[in-house]
């Protein structure tokens, strides 16, 4: 027989899960994204707002993103994914980025429950979207598995049996600051020479285009002419036949595997999942034979790399169930 109190533990899940979501908000340079999450979903499209300068007028933005789904949605928290180290436990950034400014040492938890009165969780942006992702998929019960962000930068998120790993510092999974040379040749964002970022993001390959193009004569390439080449113009030359863009399109792919291939050497993941605006670009089945072939064959012979389940999406939603599934106790 069921216990009447199990039935009212069920209808209060279910109550929470359907009636009661958490809002997701998505903090990059350049935009903040926000929209009620449950199941994995988001109950409508997400309000995106342009990212204001200054951590006042960034926290008054995520005010009133919450105060708009309020209107709609009686939510249960609030989970922010930003970039940056983020402590979470007081919710405060403690390791800013170069794309916002100012932003380390914001109290983010302390000063919008004040403000709200809900409960907040504050995530790094790719552990946010490595933990949607986990859930999403079914691989909690993986052994590991890594998730990467390609975009201008390349974030990521290490999740060891359902549990993101942060690290003893809170900076576990900042993997776009490996270093992939000894030569000082690029220098990356973090101040730092030779980051995987300065290669692998979108960033990354635009130097290596515009390294291989110095040297090209416009007879050679189309793109030798452009004087602002971007990711879309090489791929479309790619494409045509362009060998030049070939060179530089197979050159990131090895620069992608490099970080890919020192990560599975190190932790020797179940699987890869990718995801960022840099990531349709991906040749999925080039990546995986140049990741095999500089891969011990014992790591890399059922090694996976695939798509994010829930691309863009995937820290809204990510940071959405971390509070979901706090309040669930999941």
């Amino acid at each position: 027989m069921t216990s009447s109190n199990s039935i009212e533990g069920h209808n209060l899940d279910s109550m929470l899960k359907n009636k009661m979501p958490a809002l997701g908000i998505d903090l990059g340079g350049t935009k903040i994204s926000a929209a009620p999450v449950a199941d994995f979903k988001l109950l409508e499209k997400a309000r995106i707002v342009p990212t204001p300068k200054g951590p006042e007028n960034i926290i008054q933005a995520m005010l009133d993103l919450i105060a708009e789904a309020q209107k709609d949605h009686i939510l249960c928290g609030v989970g922010i994914a930003t970039a940056g180290i983020v402590n979470t436990e007081t919710g405060e950034v403690i390791g800013s980025t170069g794309n916002l400014p100012g932003w380390a040492g914001t109290p983010i938890k302390t000063v919008i429950e004040q403000k709200t009165g809900l409960s907040v969780h504050v995530e790094n942006d790719a552990n946010a979207a490595a933990y949607g992702d986990v859930r999403a998929k079914f691989l909690a019960a993986k052994t590991c598995v890594i998730a990467l962000t390609f975009g201008t930068g390349i974030g990521g998120g290490i999740v060891f049996k359902g549990e993101l790993y942060r690290g003893a510092h809170y900076a576990g999974g900042e993997v776009g600051h490996m270093k992939v040379g000894l030569t000082n040749h690029r220098l990356c964002t973090c101040g730092l020479f030779d980051c995987w970022e300065a290669y692998g993001s979108g960033r990354g390959f635009r130097g290596t285009a515009k390294e291989i193009l110095a040297t090209v004569m416009p007879e050679q390439s189309r793109l030798a002419g452009l004087t602002d080449v971007t990711v879309e113009a090489v791929i479309e030359e790619a494409e045509k036949g362009d060998i030049i863009a070939q060179r530089i399109l197979n050159l990131w792919h090895e620069h992608l595997a490099i970080g890919i291939v020192s990560l599975a050497h190190t932790l020797d993941p179940d699987c890869f999942i990718v995801s960022g605006g840099m990531s349709k670009f991906i040749d999925y089945d080039l990546l995986r034979e140049m990741v095999a072939d500089r891969t011990l064959p014992r790591v890399g012979e059922r090694l996976d790399i695939h798509n994010s389940a829930l691309g863009t999406e995937a820290g809204i939603i990510g940071a959405a169930h971390i509070v979901l599934d706090r309040v669930l106790d999941r």
